[in-house]
């Protein structure tokens, strides 16, 4: 049956027969009725029987067919979910007694070729999906539990679908686009509690979804209904009951930080019902989170050898042994408050008329006040380490989300035409600010602080007390260095500071982002030679980035490993004559791209026996700088789809399948506010025997002089002091394709038992063409291209290439119990990972560092770091009537997966640490597998057939589980270029960019994170 649904709604369709010829009823009225419906759906079936009822919101229905002068025929309990077609045939005798037949609704989309999941509210309520401490774990966002998609895993923005990297999804909002315009993350992580259903499309779907080379993670919000509902609940996750967390053990590391989870927890309520019946609509509903860290650090001195100084090891870790100081523990929180509100309304004007009216409204508020930070790109603490002071590390962030949308719907009387035009409005704003309230580019307080890194390691390392005093209660002499009594020279750093920060707070940013959008489409189903769903829209997009950034002071200093000078790391500015600087307290940019798209599709249902899905859709993007003018161009964005699929049982209870499709990536505004409107950076040498940036007297006097400044250029060089980069718009090449990839999925699916399917597929996804910056002259100059294509066709290709076969199972909440687990076995291997670098955390868009330098490319292709052999996930739920109203509900969820690869890094002159490869990637050793079993039991009391109360306990990790997650992969601190094709066995041999033997990091191959604790979370609702 053909197929062409809105993503937040369902189609139900089928064919009436009769039992004794075989032959569909032509001129049988189908009747739609249900809780989420205004009023009723109504179609006559065609000649062969045939009847389709699109536009109709995921939940549980009845279907009454009439029929002359026969009996009606009923059907309940029919479960719709979101973007799925489901197929109900009937059979009817002309004269038959009036039947009541309650069914479980077929679980195979016969007419879909799309792989993924859908979650109802069902399987979000009851089984333990999203860990707490994750993103989005506090208000269980909507993108944490799309990683229980087959194929699906965690990443470190969000939630990665068939090997892509989670800004690369598109996410949608009840089919309202929320991606962050800047960096394409989820840009609304709206709770869970306000959903009806969220519908994940992981590939092989149709031309209407487009601008993703990821998945489709759409959200679909509750709505009202003639009934009065809703609920009250509150969530709370003690960090009293936490498991022993691992600390990772370091060398050099003077301050031991170790994070405890205070408390995490959600309340709030919502309420949907009438205005007018089956005509007004309401629902709202408002939401509070609250996550708190304690973030504990206490100071550590080695342990040393009194009469020769020598550090003692410990003969197992190799690691110095370390004695913990008295006195020097200090407690500061890390915490963040988010509120949710969100408003929609639903009206039938007319028949077949629908407007619908959504609302939201989200602002989160972390840090300042003597607090840290979570980072809302990742949700955790903003400080992992605490190798610094609190005003150097600490920020005060903000992030607000907005939306707005109107939706129109219309359906013709005979169900034949569907059209829908949506009005949409996304806004966001986000803010990394000094703790101490000071504004970006003022020069007033830490903003007007410049940040420095200290990192020397040669000849000695600097003291912790170089730059902190004490704790108070710690003893005045514990830190004081060990002197050999004979050579006052000979001397060992007891509390060695290997890397420190101080000063000001480094990067800052205001960035105001808007997303209009525009789009219409419309849907025909026509008779001839089976059964045609022409489909077709088109859609207009507006995107907007307004930011300001900068560095506090203007700079960050950078200590050179011997210490003999200091660096301008980053700072923004230009040259406006031989050795003339002009520095740049910030920049500011305004940005804007439109896209403008449409779509074809058909989708044919050939004698009603194989489904043939056809179509086609093109996008044109231009983006333009903060002058104004256009900047990048990507037009010709053709997207051909094409898929097969037939049911061998030609009644809805099996699919064989296969499609291909090729997706083409929307690039994100960052690009356009950085390459597309210059960045100009300048740098210059300091000496540090006379210049101490730490010092505010000496970096507002000495550091400016000529005597503090170091010679970098040649004699003949008109500049020899300072150096530029960076300093106007990135050139384009004029030739340069849209970021795009091509996939294959083929597949098949069972039902195996009601309600209940089994299924099987293939992906086969790569990179067809990728976006990135490059450098021909080391970081001088920059231009934009395809590599390995254009004018970098001396670059090598970018390349991705994902392999996986999924053997699923999922059966949907019915008969008191639901189950869906998955095994994947894949394949990821490639030289990008995606629109972000794993290695160093780096988010940004088509302009990472994967390509930038000729002198980092060589040994980049190997398993990325998804690249996760194994992976097997089983969510499962039932409950236990107790009888009298009392009910026992119990749910549960296995995960298990090997591990991911490790690289061999070192650090960069120009890019910093873990840019260069040393040896080719993945050649580190694998991380271990890790396991994780979480449980739900719970106790509904039934007060009313409508009026409950649950109480619930969820266990996450419940065997405290403290797998190794994550290493520390840098081989090395020291400036190095990559060995091309080099081994293990080189890297002894290896020298450091000026010739000299490079350090190796004492903490290389050693854990620096280990799976999240044992939590409890507690919750009650009541439900009416």
């Amino acid at each position: 049956m053909p197929t062409a649904q809105a993503a937040n709604d369902a189609v139900l369709t089928g064919v009436i027969r009769n039992p004794e010829t075989g032959e569909g009823i032509e001129g049988a009225i189908v009747i739609i009725t249900g809780e989420k419906l205004q009023g009723e759906r109504t179609m006559t079936t065609d000649a062969t029987g045939f009847y389709r009822v699109p536009n109709l919101p995921p939940g549980t229905y009845e279907v009454t067919i009439k029929y002359l002068n026969s009996r009606d025929k009923h059907r309940k309990n029919i479960q719709l979910r979101a973007g799925t077609t489901t197929r109900v045939d009937f059979t009817l005798r002309l004269v038959e007694e009036e039947t009541v037949v309650i069914v479980t609704s077929p679980p195979v989309d016969t007419a879909s070729s799309s792989t993924g999941l859908a979650l109802d509210r069902e399987m979000l309520r009851r089984v333990p999906i999203a860990q707490p401490t994750g993103k989005g774990g506090a208000n269980r966002s909507f993108e944490s539990v799309a990683e229980a998609t087959p194929g699906a895993s965690s990443d470190l923005y969000g939630t990665s679908v068939a090997g892509t990297s989670s800004p690369e999804n598109k996410y949608y909002v009840d089919g309202l686009s929320v991606n962050d315009p800047g960096f394409g993350l989820n840009g609304t992580a709206l709770t869970v509690e306000f959903l009806e259903e969220v519908r994940v499309e992981a590939g092989g779907y149709m031309p209407e979804f487009g601008r993703a080379t990821g998945g489709i993670i759409n959200a679909v919000t509750k709505t009202g209904s003639n009934q009065f509902h809703g609920g009250v609940w509150l969530f709370y996750t003690p960090g009293g009951l936490e498991g022993y967390r691992k600390p990772p053990v370091r060398e050099g590391v003077t301050i031991q930080a170790e994070r405890q989870l205070l408390w995490l927890g959600d309340t709030g309520f919502d309420m949907g019902g009438r205005i007018v019946r089956d005509k007004l609509w309401f629902y709202g509903g408002v939401s509070v989170s609250h996550t708190s860290y304690d973030i504990k650090t206490t100071w550590n001195r080695r342990a040393l050898n009194e009469d020769t100084g020598e550090v003692r090891t410990d003969p197992t870790t190799g690691f110095s042994i370390t004695e913990r100081i008295p006195g020097t523990e200090v407690h500061r929180k890390a915490q963040g408050t988010t509120v949710q509100a969100l408003g929609k309304l639903t009206y039938t004007p007319a028949k077949n008329h629908t407007l619908e009216l959504l609302g939201i409204y989200a602002p989160t508020l972390s840090g300042g006040n003597g607090t840290y930070g979570l980072d809302a790109s990742t949700g955790s603490p903003e400080v992992s380490s605490v190798l610094g002071t609190y005003g150097t590390l600490a920020h005060r962030y903000r992030d607000d989300a907005t939306d707005l949308q109107l939706e129109w719907n219309v359906l013709a009387d005979d169900n034949r035409w569907d059209i829908t035009t949506i009005v949409g409005w996304h806004h966001q704003v986000n803010q990394s600010m000094p703790v101490d309230g000071s504004k970006l580019g003022t020069g007033e307080g830490l903003a007007g602080v410049p940040a420095t890194v200290y990192r020397r390691s040669s000849p000695e390392y600097h003291s912790v007390t170089d730059f902190v005093d004490l704790p108070p209660n710690a003893a005045d002499n514990a830190c004081d260095p060990w002197v050999d009594p004979v050579d006052a020279s000979n001397r060992t750093v007891t509390c060695p500071a290997t890397a420190f920060r101080v000063g000001g707070p480094g990067f800052l940013y205001d960035r105001r982002l808007n997303r209009l959008q525009v789009r219409s489409t419309a849907a025909r189903l026509l008779t001839g030679a089976g059964h045609h769903l022409i489909k077709f829209g088109i859609d207009f997009e507006y995107m907007q980035y307004d930011s300001e950034r900068g560095y506090s002071g203007t700079t960050i200093y950078r200590e050179s490993p011997n210490g003999a000078y200091f660096v301008d790391y980053r700072r923004y500015g230009y040259l406006t004559g031989p050795d003339e600087v002009q520095v740049l307290p910030s920049l500011q940019w305004s940005v804007f791209s439109t896209t403008i798209g449409g779509f074809v599709q058909d989708s044919w249902s050939i004698m009603d026996k194989v489904t043939l899905n056809a179509g086609l859709r093109y996008d044109a993007q231009q983006l333009f700088g903060g002058d104004g003018l256009l900047s990048l161009a990507l037009p010709n964005q053709v997207s051909p789809r094409l898929g097969l699929i037939w049911d061998p049982t030609q009644v809805g209870k099996a699919k064989i399948f296969a499609n291909y499709a090729r997706f083409y990536q929307s690039v994100p505004l960052n690009l356009a506010d950085r390459a597309g409107s210059g960045e100009p950076g300048v740098r210059r040498l300091y000496d540090a025997d006379l210049c101490n940036p730490a010092d505010p007297e000496s970096e507002a006097n000495v550091c400016q002089s000529d005597a503090s400044r170091l010679v970098v250029g040649g004699a003949a060089d008109p500049d020899r002091y300072w150096s530029a980069f960076g300093a106007g718009k990135t050139a384009i090449d004029p030739d340069l394709k849209p970021q795009s990839s091509d996939e294959i999925v083929a597949g098949g699916e069972y039902e195996i038992i009601p309600g209940g399917k089994i299924g099987l597929n293939y992906t086969h996804r790569w990179l067809s063409r990728v976006i990135e910056d490059m450098s021909r002259d080391e970081a001088t100059t920059y231009f934009i291209g395809n590599p390995g294509y254009g004018i970098a066709k001396d670059f090598p290709k970018g390349r991705r290439v994902y392999d996986a076969v999924i053997l699923y199972f999922d059966k949907r909440f019915a008969g008191n119990w639901m189950v869906s687990g998955s095994y994947t076995l894949a394949w990821l291997r490639g030289n990008i990972a995606g629109l972000f670098r794993p290695e160093t955390g780096q988010l940004d868009p088509n302009i990472n560092s994967d390509f930038d330098l000729i002198s980092l490319l060589a040994n980049r292709f190997g398993p990325l770091p998804g690249d996760r052999r194994h992976t097997l996930k089983v969510f499962g739920a039932g409950e236990i009537a107790l009888g009298q109203g009392h009910t026992l509900m119990l749910g549960g969820a296995f995960r298990a997966s090997s591990g991911g690869p490790t690289n061999v890094l070192g650090s960069h002159e120009l890019y910093g640490t873990g840019e260069a490869f040393l040896v080719p990637r993945g050649d580190g050793e694998r991380l271990p597998w890790v396991f994780r079993i979480d449980t739900n039991i719970g106790y509904r009391k039934y007060f009313t057939e409508h009026l409950t109360m649950d109480l619930t306990m969820d266990v996450f990790n419940v065997v405290n589980f403290q797998a190794v997650t994550g290493i520390d992969q840098n081989y090395t601190f020291s400036d190095v270029v990559p060995i091309p094709g080099g081994s293990l066995e080189d890297l002894d041999r290896h020298t450091d960019a000026g010739g000299d033997p490079i350090d190796r990091n004492p903490n290389f191959g050693k854990p620096t994170a280990f799976q999240s604790p044992r939590l409890f979370r507690f919750g009650v609702r009541l439900n009416f």
